[in-house]
């Protein structure tokens, strides 16, 4: 007869996994996205810059009954148990020891499984879309067609990637576009995502810029590539990774899901294999990978019983190393000096500090959305990331926050490395700015250039026409005296550096329609090359004015 742990072993394995992030949440700080996806969720719309809207619904959810870090990570500590348990059900539940070992394996689910980023609702939903898609395939009708398109939705909703795990499931099986419910679920999953599409058109859809072209490296490098490659071992798994990985590719599909989950797996690391060439490839972009990695992998190890000692030896490294992590990210751990980054330890001893500094002035942050995000969060008081060409953009371009800001008295936090800089201020006479309490801020970040055509209309001098989106608060300040006379710049980069910021000649007082052509005469010393421009406006900060557009080609010759 069993006794009470054979019998209750399933709700031991998800109760500690529940309790263990539940503990890790409520004790460790916010990391830096955690924090810009709180200010998020105070600005709840149908998108934003960098992501769709599901992390800024689940974040505003569980803040709204928990005001503390435990409540922006409440529902991505239940959607990762959750994610967990429907793993476990596609596995047939054909040995349950097993499984344990293989998920306990992967120390990214289990650490990462409570820091609140878009990845978490990605591989609910997608696990969940797996689970419904073994239903359609079974019973293929109206009503489980429609499950399966809004859950298609709730992917989409989640991270982009939910367009690479749609679209090779279809790959995986061709006999789909002969099945008219296809088109039903597809039709629904479209239906649902509209409001986000149309969001990305009010916004000369910003998402679509930044990822596909913004974040281009200058040029490739071979360590792009190496590290990648390095980086899926880890992610997979410190310490059998490798072997997970084997097994999964190793295991041959006996199901229609199970060639989807293959085609997701082998599709992620092609498609992010090739994006090395266009620049660095962060570990976590290839998260669709891990549901795949898990269900395949334990189902080869099923069959191949003589490997799986291999997985049960590596369990108590592994899970030494996990729990090693989960206690030095804990808030009441001490830091050690050799972590050159640290996000986790000294958040609310920064914020205090730089409250007394800046008493309740708002706090204006120049090209770091990380720390205005985690001064908000942990101060209450509003700030300001505003993202300078030396930078990139965001959604601080995108919200209303800089509009309350725009003539008051703040406190600017400047970057502290000069010597970056400085060698761009000397030529035009600029004194680099301190940080400090400032009267009468501006800046206009929220005027966006698109459209962007440029020529050299003769040596010396470039023609550049441009529509401009301007609000309509700001139209107004544009002829106040204090403002007018504000310049808009053209930035030059070239190998991804700022190299020159050339005065146009015009003004924002200048700019009163939707359209704007600008004769810009181009410096005798600036070389003749092909440069990477954007077209900005100046701030209170001289050097660095705000970026208005995104990068576009201009050649000099």
């Amino acid at each position: 007869m069993p006794n009470a742990l054979q019998r209750n072993h399933r709700l031991l394995f998800y109760s500690g996994w529940a309790l263990l992030s539940i503990i890790q949440a409520a004790n460790t700080e916010l990391f830096d996205d955690e924090a810009y996806y709180w200010v998020y969720s105070r600005f709840i719309d149908w998108g934003y810059f960098d992501h769709p809207p599901m992390i800024a619904a689940l974040v505003k959810a569980g803040y709204a009954i928990f005001n503390n870090e435990f409540g922006v990570r409440l529902f991505i500590v239940i959607l990762n148990t959750a994610t967990i348990f429907f793993v476990h059900k596609l596995t047939h539940r054909k040995d349950d020891t097993l499984f344990y070992a293989v998920a306990g394996s992967i120390a990214v689910a289990q650490v990462g499984g409570m820091i609140a980023v878009p990845d978490t609702p990605l591989l609910f939903f997608m696990v969940l879309f797996y689970w419904l898609y073994q239903r359609f395939l079974q019973y293929n009708n109206i009503f489980n067609a429609i499950l399966l398109g809004v859950c298609m939705a709730c992917l989409l909703y989640s991270k982009y990637h939910g367009v690479l795990v749609i679209g090779l499931v279809l790959l995986s099986n061709l006999k789909l576009f002969a099945n008219k419910n296809t088109y039903v679920s597809l039709l629904v999953c479209l239906a649902l995502f509209v409001p986000h599409i149309y969001w990305q058109y009010q916004h000369n859809f910003p998402s679509v810029q930044f990822h596909l072209f913004e974040r281009n490296a200058a040029d490739y490098k071979f360590r792009f590539t190496t590290e990648y490659l390095l980086g899926q071992l880890v992610f997979a798994g410190p310490v059998i990774g490798w072997l997970l990985l084997w097994a999964a590719f190793r295991y041959k599909p006996a199901s229609a899901v199970e060639r989807a989950m293959k085609y997701t797996m082998a599709g992620t690391y092609v498609v992010f294999l090739i994006s090395t060439y266009k620049g660095r490839v962060e570990a976590n972009w290839t998260v669709t990978a891990l549901i795949p990695i898990m269900v395949l992998s334990h189902r080869y190890f099923v069959q191949n019983y003589q490997l799986q000692k291999w997985v049960y030896r590596s369990i108590p490294i592994t899970l030494l190393l996990v729990v090693a992590v989960r206690l030095y990210i804990m808030s009441w751990f001490p830091p050690v000096s050799w972590v050159e980054r640290n996000e986790f330890h000294g958040n609310r001893e920064w914020a205090n500090e730089m409250h007394n500094k800046a008493g309740d002035l708002p706090v204006v942050f120049v090209n770091t959305y990380q720390q205005a995000s985690k001064y908000w969060f942990y101060s209450g008081v509003p700030a300001l990331s505003m993202n300078s060409p030396y930078y990139r953009r965001n959604n601080y371009n995108l919200w209303p926050v800089e509009d309350s800001l725009i003539g008051k008295t703040v406190y600017v936090d400047v970057p502290r490395n000069s010597k970056d800089y400085e060698w761009l201020f000397k030529p035009n006479g600029w004194r680099f700015p301190k940080a400090g309490i400032y009267h009468g801020y501006y800046s206009f970040s929220r005027v966006l250039f698109t459209g962007i055509k440029c020529s050299v209309k003769q040596k010396g001098v470039v023609q550049i026409n441009t529509s401009v989106s301007i609000p309509e608060n700001y139209r107004a300040c544009f002829q106040q005296p204090a403002y007018s006379e504000t310049p808009v710049w053209l930035v030059l980069y070239c190998d991804g550096e700022v190299k020159t910021i050339i005065n146009t000649g015009t003004t924002v007082q200048k700019l009163s329609g939707s359209a704007l052509e600008l004769h810009i005469n181009i410096p005798a010393e600036v070389a003749a090359k092909n440069y990477k421009a954007r077209l900005c406006i100046g701030t209170i900060l001289p050097g660095f004015p705000s970026i208005n557009s995104t990068e576009f080609e201009l050649c000099l010759n």
